[in-house]
């Protein structure tokens, strides 16, 4: 989104090549700590990554990340602010890192840049807020699909977490997940094995518990 409309030769200015690298990652392994400032823009190119919440002891998984996904663009002008999550490798991962002085200087002297930069921060403004909503005012079904929705890998989630430890995530009690989990897979929108739960119906389970609210 931030590249597709800005002009090549800028690309290629701003963005050389000592001002960005690629490394690999293993399972496990931290790529981006909360603690961190001044942190570069990352771009999945290969394998998933979790973002996990920073506040506290209990860390809150917030979200599942693929191929084609970015952090660090939305703190580029936090004025030296700390990271705000966590982020490490689900799997095997390949992250392309560009400096964050480069993106500035490209969002700042191209203007397709610029309204790609402006179109990710409203999205994600979107985004947070519909999820806000969701989780502060849903049931345990609803919680519970949108959180499936949201991390799942090729119509997958992978647990590695306990039911307890799921069920503080989704700020319900255990019993309730697993009367969702239940609902869910009577309904036909999910396959429950263990800690594997294949996702058959993701655009119908959303429809039906959220409509055009996500």
């Amino acid at each position: 989104m931030l590249f597709k409309d800005a002009d090549d030769e800028n690309i290629s200015k701003y963005i050389s090549d000592e001002r960005y690298s690629i490394r690999d990652f293993s399972a496990g392994e931290e790529i981006i700590s909360h603690d961190l400032t001044n942190v570069p823009v990352g771009f999945i190119l290969e394998g998933t990554a979790t973002i996990t919440s920073a506040d506290g002891g209990k860390k809150v998984l917030l979200k599942t990340i693929g191929v084609g996904a970015v952090f660090g663009i939305s703190t580029l002008y936090a004025a030296e602010s700390p990271f705000p999550t966590n982020i490490k490798a689900k799997n095997s991962c390949k992250v392309l890192f560009i400096e964050s002085s480069a993106v500035r200087e490209l969002i700042e002297n191209d203007k397709g840049a610029m309204i790609g930069f402006m179109r990710f921060l409203s999205d994600k403004v979107v985004y947070l807020n519909k999820k806000i909503n969701s989780f502060t005012a849903g049931s345990a079904e609803r919680r519970l699909s949108l959180f499936l929705a949201e991390n799942e890998t090729d119509g997958v989630y992978s647990s590695s977490v306990s039911i307890s430890s799921l069920a503080d995530m989704l700020d319900i009690g255990r019993a309730s997940l697993y009367r969702a989990f239940d609902k869910l897979e009577t309904e036909g929108f999910i396959e429950k094995h263990e800690k594997i739960i294949v996702i058959k119906n993701k655009k119908e389970m959303l429809d039906k518990y959220f409509g055009q609210n996500i």
